[in-house]
């Protein structure tokens, strides 16, 4: 019988400038020492020493210390974006939608004026003929990219045994893979999987299909069945799985100049690839339901930013299928207000996480349940992906295995030991290279985790419940304070979160 295969996770890679120092750790200790050498030689005395020693030693603490999971020379540039943020938009943000008032547009359609949040400034909702329907493509004007979102379903992958498990893992890999080729118009993959309060209608319609025509809608029984649905919907809630893909008109540029160049010619690129990914996915036997439609990815936004509003919503469209899902224009949500700890829009107020480290030891295929399936809070586990192409992959392995010879023949030459951490890291330069070399792609990703919650006291003691899973799942998650709006606007279906 065989074990189960075990899977392993490299640690966190940071830049470096000087040996294990970022540029600001550099920065900040030049500037400590220069003001210590200052005062030793402007002030030549005990306290010209005491100063000088107190600025190295401040320094040192400012590079070092963490403070809920930071430095100080960390929490610098998010205090003072923070600080700047507050002093422009001391108010939060009111849509402009609702004082423009609706226009009827020439087929009697109501229109509105779209309004968005500082943070989707940029992006605009375009419908795309495909086929005989329309989809709808994210644009985002700034960064030049598109972005398409799949509804999909993975099915019971708990429940299977480990070698089904196994082998859906290597096909979600190959499917990674084929994004990472040279020459892929492919900028980043995202998937996200939430829940959401349950609308209840299913089971309403479940009952009126299929209850016995001769008991009375009157009777006891039938009340009794319909109280319970009402009352088991606003406690109930329901998964929900996408998958963005995104392009990028610079990495496409020789495709986009064949189809002609422009907006269409970027869409056509974004639909066909998105169309081929798709394949691929059902061949890892994961269930495709399609790219979302304008007015259903417009849903998607505005459930995040306004989830209790999404049962008013969905009765409200009952028996009218042209309102079914939201007005692009009316995606974004009403108002929204940022403070340090949290970020409320609308019916909700969220809390974002960075998932800053993942597991340090070998885990199995089902290691995020906890976080997925045993949390009862309102959440979104959101993974943003963007694959590096083959070539440029194998020169960034190369040198960094280089890189970690280099560095520890110096440090046997300086009579320094190598610590586990430094081992760590020489296993995995040693790792990609080979993956890389047995044909699997170098990732870069993210991994962010919303909850939302009515109030803010229930909001607090849902984080604790989803902390707890994330300790489960042996994931080690910060809450990003001072940045919660940014924050949240990652776990949204844009590809976002990544420099």
């Amino acid at each position: 019988m065989s074990s189960e295969r075990r899977y392993r996770f490299g640690p966190l890679e940071q830049r470096a400038l000087v040996g294990p120092l970022r540029p600001g750790q550099v920065v900040i200790l030049a500037i400590g020492a220069a003001v210590g050498l200052g005062a030793l030689y402007g002030v030549r005395s005990f306290a010209g020493l005491a100063i000088g020693v107190g600025a190295i030693c401040t320094a040192t603490a400012a590079i070092f210390v963490p403070l809920e999971g930071r430095t100080a020379e960390e929490w610098a540039p998010v205090a003072i974006g923070w600080a700047l943020r507050r002093r422009r938009a001391k108010v939060g943000y009111r849509s402009t939608s609702v004082t423009a008032g609706t226009r009827i547009g020439a087929e009697g359609e109501p229109i509105y004026e779209p309004s968005l949040p500082p943070a989707l400034a940029d992006l605009e909702l375009l419908s795309i003929p495909y086929g005989r329907e329309e989809v709808g493509v994210m644009r985002d004007r700034r960064a030049g990219t598109y972005t398409a979102v799949l509804a999909v379903r993975a099915g019971a992958f708990g429940l299977r045994d480990a070698a089904e498990q196994e082998r859906k893992l290597d096909a979600w890999g190959s499917v990674l893979a084929s994004c990472g080729r040279d020459g892929s118009p492919v900028r980043r993959l995202q998937w996200i999987e939430r829940t959401l309060p349950a609308q209840g209608d299913e089971l309403a319609a479940h009952l009126q299909a299929e209850r016995d025509r001769t008991v009375p809608i009157d009777s006891t029984l039938v009340r009794s069945y319909i109280e319970l649905i009402e009352s088991a919907a606003p406690a109930s809630t329901e998964h929900e799985v996408l998958i963005a893909i995104q392009i990028d008109q610079r990495r496409g540029a020789k495709e986009l100049r064949r189809l002609g160049g422009g907006e269409e010619a970027a869409c056509e690129l974004l639909l066909r690839e998105a169309e081929g990914f798709a394949e691929r996915l059902s061949l890892a036997e994961l269930t495709v339901f399609g790219v979302l439609r304008p007015r259903q990815y417009a849903e998607v936004i505005r459930d995040a930013f306004d989830p209790f509003g999404r049962q008013g919503r969905a009765r409200a469209a009952v028996g009218e299928p042209g309102r079914e899902g939201v007005d692009p224009a009316l995606m974004g949500p009403l108002a929204d207000e940022a403070t340090w700890s949290t970020y409320r829009t609308d019916s909700a107020v969220h809390a974002t996480y960075w998932i800053s480290g993942w597991p340090r030891t070998d885990v199995g295929p089902t290691f995020l349940m906890p976080l997925l399936m045993q949390t009862s809070a309102l959440r979104t586990v959101s993974v943003t992906i963007e694959p590096i192409p083959y070539s440029v992959a194998m020169r960034r392995a190369e040198a960094a295995r280089t890189a970690e010879v280099a560095e520890e023949m110096q440090r046997e030459r300086q009579g320094f030991l190598t610590t586990a951490q430094v081992r760590r890291r020489q296993q995995a330069a040693a790792g990609r290279e080979e993956e890389l070399a047995d044909g699997h792609a170098l990732l870069r990703w993210v991994g962010m985790v919303a909850v939302s919650e009515r109030s803010e006291d229930a909001l607090e003691r849902s984080t604790t419940n989803v902390e707890h899973a994330g300790a489960q799942a042996r994931l080690e998650m910060q809450r990003l304070y001072g940045e919660q709006d940014a924050a949240f606007a990652s776990t949204l279906p844009l590809c976002r979160g990544l420099r």
